[in-house]
């Protein structure tokens, strides 16, 4: 039976050289690239992806299909990241991306294109445990590059049908095999912007896109005492020192954005340390999470992870206990569960204790 697999076409090095190594293998490959909402552009205008992506596939010589996702897109990523800082949080919009675009309606397109599998560019690791019958995910050789932290939303009929055949190597080793491949994009730079912000002004995307126009605040010591104003809560980050306007006689850091008072609440760093929060939207890879869970925790993509106790508590909500205290823990941000390399789930930081 001849293999058919689908691979998601972003016109860069990764994909493009994924999609080589396939065809070398003996696959029938055929290229998947989603027409997404970029901040900036026409409605209409195709984004540098697709076109970038189409050319690759002309030049490998696969069909190249286009999934319309503008639309859908918006609706699950842009206007939920758009929302969550103005409400004082800072979200990871490539989870909800991986959950409702990439690995669902872009992983459906592909089954229904013919695909057995569709294949990314992604540095992360599917593989099969025959003892315990189940699909895993594992983290990516290259820990510099690694991905797994932003796919705990996965489940087993999802892994069942996906190949990431860059997880085993290092970037410096993606790069010198697409040099071999004559690929004509073996130098071509990452991109380190979110898709959507080819510009990377967030700001500037949530104040066009938000219902409201921002609203200034105070910004506070935790005693309450007035010590500034600020512009709107979305332009703060936990943990964040520079840039925030004030004077005071020892160092200051944003310790916690208060959406109902729309305060900048800051303290010393020391503020800014704790071992406990509540997260929702969780999720386990093996299927229904376990009411109590033992794991190390990672609480955003550049963190080491650090062993940690997650339970499910009456309200259906999660609560997550660090053995040691962890800094800057940031609502709307997710903390991904591991078992040594293997990623066991995740959930979005709802509140921090």
């Amino acid at each position: 039976m001849e293999k058919v697999v689908a691979v998601a076409m972003s016109g860069g090095v990764d994909s493009s050289l994924t999609a080589a190594m396939l065809l070398k293998q003996g696959y029938k490959v055929f290229g998947i690239t989603l027409w997404l909402w970029v901040s900036g552009t026409d409605y209409d205008s195709v984004p540098l992806a697709v076109t970038d992506a189409k050319k690759m596939c002309d030049f490998l010589g696969i069909e190249h299909h286009v999934i319309d996702a503008r639309d859908v897109f918006y609706e699950n990523v842009v206007d939920y990241f758009v929302k969550e800082y103005s409400y004082g949080r800072t979200p990871n919009p490539c989870v909800f991306c991986n959950k409702n675009i990439k690995f669902d309606l872009m992983l459906e397109r592909a089954i229904e294109l013919g695909a057995t599998h569709m294949v990314t560019g992604h540095y992360a690791q599917v593989n099969y445990n025959e003892e315990a019958k189940r699909y895993e995910l594992h983290k990516g050789t290259d820990s510099t590059k690694d991905q797994s932290y932003v796919m705990y939303n996965m489940n087993q009929r999802i892994l069942s049908h996906l190949m990431f055949p860059l997880g085993n190597q290092c970037k410096t080793e993606t790069r010198k095999m697409a040099a071999e491949y004559n690929l004509p994009v073996a130098n071509k730079p990452d991109s380190e912007d979110i898709c959507f912000l080819p510009n990377g002004n967030y700001q500037k995307l949530i104040t066009e896109e938000m219902d409201s126009k921002p609203k200034p605040g105070n910004i506070v010591l935790e005693s309450g005492e007035v010590l500034g104003k600020h512009n709107g809560l979305f332009n703060y980050t936990i943990g964040q020192r520079k840039g925030l306007g004030i004077a005071y006689k020892t160092p200051l850091y944003v310790i916690r954005l208060d959406g109902e008072r729309n305060e900048v609440v800051v303290g010393p760093d020391e503020g800014l340390f704790t071992n406990r929060m509540i997260c929702k939207f969780y999720n386990h890879l093996d299927g229904e999470f376990p009411k109590e869970l033992r794991a190390e925790g990672k609480i955003r993509y550049a963190a080491n992870p650090s062993p940690c106790v997650a339970r499910i508590l009456a309200d259906d909500t999660m609560e997550v206990v660090f053995e040691e205290a962890q800094r800057a823990i940031t609502p709307g941000q997710s903390v991904a569960f591991y078992d040594g390399t293997r990623l066991l789930g995740g959930a979005v930081i709802d509140k921090v204790c």
